[in-house]
């Protein structure tokens, strides 16, 4: 038998068989719990009969040879591989399963030893100790707080009641010969207490010398609440660790300052006031002082803020190309959230910041006139998409608020903020004020770069963009470089968006931008959130810093972090890359007829010698837009010519109308039966309704009698005493629900041809509509998958699925009805419609060319399918067909529709094959960036240490922090190289990496 150890009690062989019976193997083994035994007895055939001559063996022997027979047919480890099987199914439990069961037993006597540390029986003797010896030992630790026996407890107490003085202005341990106490009720808030200290300030030296009182406490690690003879003061320890603790777990002043206060007097007994407003304005000054610390004013000589320029104290990117600090001399030849709010308190003049202007946010003398003369906005979206941007610019609620909000700009590939790039919004996000972050932003950077704005309304945002740059005011207006930006829709955002927008800003077809998904700004507002309810109530220069200091903190985390973002982004890349190389080098294979031409028609795209974007689906004809136009000029140049008009409403507009009201017939329908309209308000909305289609109505039928009286008389007689039916039922004559007869008149055949050319562009419109609303359908679907968490943002979701979903229904109709009249008008000839019948199964998202991609990259992250989605995956591949609403229809039909559309698919692959080949480039690039910006860093807080004969204390601490800040520049520089060593390439990186990957293949298609 096999001797591998096992977890459970080992099941045993019992033998036992007469020498004429078959050999039985029987196997007993414990249950999971011990209490039963489980046997089964198994039959088997030796491998020859047994002899006469065995009936003589021993049991041993007979022991012996079923051992060898075991061992030869594996019959043990086979049930050793069922046993294993069954403990796996009835897995024993362990610790994880019930963390809590080896306590709960003990909790009582956990209770006992907490009882007992109350008393003295308990403490260590190095810890009982007398007044001398406490005052001893706490000498250098004056702000512990210390407990003494009264008898029956111990009860808190300070070191100064125990006789402990603070003597400041001279090294601990040597006494002042002219001590001054402080005043009564000197409190020094720690760390873990709040406690009155005897604090005595040095008189036996000079002023000069000793410094002033606020200055002996800074000496001392105490930050003072005041200037002037202060009383109250702030451990330093106190504020690293809040300052600490609020940019990692956003932890208000007031949270952290009465968690302190409980933790010194929970039961209330304490006389001590409150130093809360105290504490508030020191951490103000604390976060001020640290940005300009770490912005090396305090190493320049005369620091003050006049030598301090706009922008200047923000942490920059130390990935992203700067001219001036990691781009060599020859290189050009190589979002808001509606959470930071503020209410109506305080002002500007009662409330300055102390370093607007400095870091994040924009300087307000500027800004403040600009937003108030910015006015309402005026901008209609061309987008399908709901963009509440632009829908709330100016209804967004605001009252009682000061600011609703905050527009930012970052960097879009490492999530740091840019300098000067955070404007308070008064309202929505209004257009002008969102040119003002983006440019006061960029003015600080080299204007000979390149930029791609992304931002989740670039499809409307960017119209009229650079005509409304020189509105900005002068100190903060950038150049107007038209041919160095682009404009792009997030990954995650664009999925909500038509067909248009996803066709022409999408970071997946424009060249250039790797994998970059542009959500940076959306995953940061995720960050600064928690902070939002605490700076509601703030003052406006308050709300500032405070915001300024968390950005600051949010930056820097982002610094200090790209050495393991980039790595893992370049071995994802990496193994990317090569799987879309392999796949579009397939595809090319393929099509190797037309990869060339293919190839000049999406380079042509992309370096702006072509306008037409090959990304687009085939072009489907004359939209119902177009058929207007058409008929709108024709209308024109007859007015030119001097020919006679039946009425001013020409005979074009007349059909509009009937197809406008047609649509609002439609419309009200459609809601009618989505809708019960139970209540009275609604039942008043419906009547409204019908009340305005009964008036168009008549407007039309009173054109009717000019155009086309013959219709309406016909139609007058045969309803003569009929009952009025309601307006959305009403027939409004047109050619095609007319008799055919009536329809077949000479006098008719002008309005048949019109209504004809009319419905055709009705259905194009349609059809690239239904496309839309499925896109935008299926992004609404992803994004509430992975994003909408909560009830209230499930509602909204839903709310907003529920709209598309109505406006895809809408588009269905519209196309049904337009092809049920093409029907007539063509004499029930549908060959000649151009289009089969629209069925709701018709109505389906286009196969995603991604799909195998995801299957393989799910696998190699190791993702488990779960069994019912293997099989939707499977179930049907072979039969799956795509919908013709994607395809090009039209009457004769053709091969050229079926070529587009591989063309279109070989376009995205080879789309999907360059960004990824990008992105490996630009992770190198940005590896060797990052090393020269940090070396940058170094040599510039080297520079900072100047020569001092006198060798001051002000000297040694400014050179001091300059070495420390140069070594830890030099420090993460060594320690991302350590990381990125991995990529061997990677880490011999000294020069630019070219981006020339399209020209590095000899042949063009795999370029």
């Amino acid at each position: 038998m096999s001797s591998r150890p096992r977890k459970h009690a080992r099941p045993f062989p019992e033998l036992s068989f007469p020498v004429d019976d078959t050999p039985q193997l029987c196997v007993a083994s414990l249950s999971s719990d011990g209490r039963r035994v489980k046997k089964r007895k198994i039959n088997f055939i030796p491998p020859s009969p047994l002899g006469k001559s065995s009936s003589t063996k021993t049991q041993v022997d007979r022991f012996g040879d079923l051992q060898d027979f075991f061992d030869a047919t594996g019959i043990v480890n086979q049930l050793e591989d069922l046993e294993e099987q069954e403990e796996n199914s009835a897995r024993r439990s362990n610790a994880a399963d019930n963390p809590l069961s080896e306590f709960k037993p003990k909790v009582f006597d956990y209770l006992k030893e907490l009882m007992c540390l109350e008393g003295r029986s308990s403490r260590l003797e190095a810890c009982l100790c007398g007044r001398e010896c406490m005052l001893k030992e706490h000498g250098s630790r004056p702000f512990h707080h210390v407990e003494n026996w009264n008898g029956a407890f111990f009860e808190r107490m300070t070191l100064k009641q125990l006789g402990l003085k603070i003597q400041l202005g001279h090294p601990r341990g040597e006494p002042c010969l002219i001590p001054r106490s402080s005043r009564s009720g000197f409190v020094v808030v720690d760390i873990d207490s709040t406690q009155e200290v005897d604090v005595q300030f040095c008189m036996c030296q000079a002023p000069e010398y000793v410094g002033e009182q606020w200055q002996q406490l800074m000496r001392y690690e105490l930050f003072p609440a005041t200037t002037h003879q202060p009383h109250t003061a702030f451990t330093f320890r106190l504020l690293r660790f809040f300052h600490t603790l609020t940019l990692q777990g956003k932890v208000t002043v007031y949270d952290y300052y009465y968690a302190v206060h409980n933790r010194t007097d929970g039961a209330g007994l304490s006389h001590l006031k409150n130093r809360y407003e105290a504490f508030t304005r020191v951490v103000r000054l604390w976060r001020f002082l640290k940005i300009l610390k770490r912005g090396g004013v305090g190493n320049k000589p005369g620091a003050s803020l006049q030598n301090v320029n706009r922008g200047d104290l923000a942490a920059r990117c130390l990935a992203c190309p700067d001219p001036a600090v990691n781009l060599p001399k020859d290189w050009q030849l190589v979002a808001p959230d509606q959470r930071l709010k503020r209410r109506l308190i305080s002002s500007e003049e009662q409330d300055p910041g102390l370093g607007t202007g400095y870091t994040y946010f924009v300087p307000q003398d500027d800004y403040h006139p600009f937003q108030k003369n910015s006015g309402d906005q005026k901008e209609v979206s061309h987008c399908l998409s709901d963009l509440a941007a632009i829908a709330q610019a100016n209804t967004k609620f605001s009252k009682g608020y000061a600011t609703t909000g905050v527009v930012l700009c970052l960097c879009a590939r490492h999530e740091v903020i840019e300098p000067n790039g955070a404007v308070d919004l008064d309202k929505g996000e209004k257009y002008a004020l969102t040119d003002y972050a983006i440019s006061a932003s960029q003015t600080l950077s080299d204007n000979r770069l390149n930029r791609v704005l992304c931002y989740d309304i670039a499809c409307q945002y960017h119209r009229n963009f650079f005509r409304r740059i020189p509105n900005l005011p002068d100190s903060i207006r950038m150049p107007a470089h038209e041919d160095r930006w682009q404009f792009a829709v997030p990954k995650l955002h664009i999925r909500g968006h038509g067909l248009d927008c996803q066709q022409n800003f999408s970071l997946h077809l424009k060249k250039g931008m790797g994998q970059s998904d542009g959500e940076g700004s959306e995953r940061h507002w995720g960050n600064e959130g928690p902070i939002a309810t605490s700076t509601w109530e703030m003052g406006p220069g308050h709300r500032r810093d405070t915001i300024d200091d968390h950005f600051g903190g949010y930056s820097h985390r982002k610094r200090i972090g790209l050495g393991d973002l980039l790595y893992k982004c370049l071995d994802e890349a990496e193994k990317q890359e090569t799987l879309h190389a392999q796949e579009f080098a397939r595809f090319c294979k393929s099509q190797s007829k037309n990869v060339a031409e293919w190839t000049k028609l999406v380079k042509d795209w992309e370096n702006g010698v072509s306008e037409d974007n090959p990304y687009e689906l085939p072009d489907l004809g004359d939209t119902e837009k177009d058929v207007r136009l058409a008929f709108a000029e024709a209308e024109a140049e007859q007015a030119r010519m001097g020919l006679p008009v039946l009425h001013k409403i020409s005979p074009s507009a007349f059909m509009e109308m009937i197809l406008d009201v047609e649509e609002e017939q439609r419309s009200l329908l459609l809601d009618l039966r989505s809708n019960d309209y139970s209540t009275l308000l609604q039942q008043t909305e419906v009547i409204g309704r019908r009340a305005r289609l009964q008036r168009a109505i008549g407007r039309l039928r009173n054109l009717q009698k000019i155009y086309t009286p013959l219709v309406l008389t016909t139609i007058t007689l045969d309803h003569a005493g009929a009952d009025t039916p309601e307006p959305e039922l009403i027939n409004l004559l047109l050619p095609s629900s007319i008799e055919k007869d009536l329809r077949s008149r000479p006098e008719m055949q002008p309005w048949v041809e019109m209504e004809l050319k009319f419905r055709k562009g009705q259905l194009r419109s349609s059809i690239h509509k239904i496309r839309s609303h499925l896109f935008i359908r299926r992004g609404m679907h992803q994004k509430r998958a992975m994003d909408v968490r909560g009830q209230k943002e499930s509602t909204k979701a839903r709310k907003q699925l529920a709209k598309n979903d109505s406006m895809l229904d809408e588009a269905k109709l519209k196309f049904r009805k337009a092809w049920q009249a093409s029907k007539k008008l063509l004499d029930d000839d549908e060959d000649r419609i151009g289009y089969p019948y629209l069925t709701d199964d018709d109505v389906r998202q286009l196969e995603d060319p991604d799909l195998e991609t995801k299957r393989n990259v799910r696998k190699m992250k190791g993702a488990q399918f779960l069994e019912t989605e293997q099989r939707l995956l499977v179930a049907g591949e072979s039969r799956k067909t795509t919908s013709w609403i994607w395809d090009s229809f039209n009457a004769e039909g053709d091969s050229e529709s079926i070529l587009a559309a591989i063309r279109l698919e070989w376009m995205k692959a080879r789309a999907r094959s360059l960004r990824w080949k990008e992105e490996v480039l630009l992770l190198k690039e940005e590896m060797r960036q990052t090393k020269v910006s940090l070396e940058y860093e170094a040599t510039q807080w080297l520079s900072r240490v100047t020569a001092n004969e006198t060798r001051s204390a002000e000297y040694e601490g400014i050179t001091a922090y300059a070495l420390r800040q140069a070594a830890v520049q030099r420090g993460l520089s060594a320690k991302f190289e350590a990381i990125w060593e991995k990529k061997q390439p990677v880490a011999t990186v000294q020069h630019p990496v070219p981006m020339d990957y399209e020209n590095d293949s000899s042949n063009d298609e795999e370029d």
